[in-house]
């Protein structure tokens, strides 16, 4: 929850910047995500392949650095492994995995019609499993990478082509110790989820 309330800060002043924008566009998201398998303390797991969609708002501040606040979807099947039981635990199901991200955005133009890009996203992944599941939602903190090209049809409308990888976090770590050499405290993160899209954006420019 701590991550949804930091991003709930972060989307208002994003938005607050808006008014002083060069440029405002709405951005629509479309990609195929290919399949990953995982690794977890006590086992193992694979996502399927399937769609990523959603959409989100670009606040462009001048002609190479934009920010960006955007939502993606994903309805994944999949499976998990659990060798934590005497017995190994081989689970199959479907759960909706959401990404609310905000991101810094360069572009390189080309000339006066196409930009190459790149975009670091930062956020927060919710996993909502289905109701056949006895697990819950759970949301992890997430990062990702984008990068293309843009092409611009006309004043109003562009299309971004991009490759695309969304990571969650798995698990943050925080351990203390105490021995006869001292003390002390370490934290970790770790992350084998790693879903690689090609797909793309259509914008539309509202400012």
């Amino acid at each position: 929850m701590h991550i949804m309330k930091k991003l709930i800060i972060l989307a208002f002043a994003v938005l607050s910047i808006s008014a002083k924008a060069q440029e405002l566009s709405l951005l629509t998201f479309g990609s195929y995500s290919f399949a990953s398998k995982f690794n977890y303390s006590t086992g193992s797991g694979k996502v399927n392949d399937g769609l990523i969609w959603g959409g989100g708002l670009e606040v462009k501040m001048n002609e190479t650095k934009a920010i960006e606040l955007i939502y993606q979807y994903m309805s994944a099947s999949g499976y998990v492994n659990d060798y934590s039981f005497v017995i190994p635990q081989n689970k199959n199901g479907t759960a909706g995995l959401s990404y609310i991200m905000i991101g810094g955005t360069h572009y390189n133009p080309v000339n006066d019609k196409i930009s190459l890009f790149g975009t670091i996203d930062l956020g927060a992944a919710v996993l909502s499993p289905d109701h056949s599941s006895d697990i819950g939602s759970v949301t992890k903190f997430a990062w990702g990478l984008r990068g293309g090209v843009k092409i611009a049809a006309s004043e109003k409308v562009s299309l971004r082509l991009h490759a695309q990888l969304l990571s969650p976090v798995q698990s943050f770590g925080l351990g203390i110790y105490a021995g006869t050499g001292g003390g002390g405290a370490g934290a970790s993160t770790y992350s084998t989820i790693y879903q690689f899209s090609l797909g793309g954006s259509l914008n539309f420019r509202l400012k």
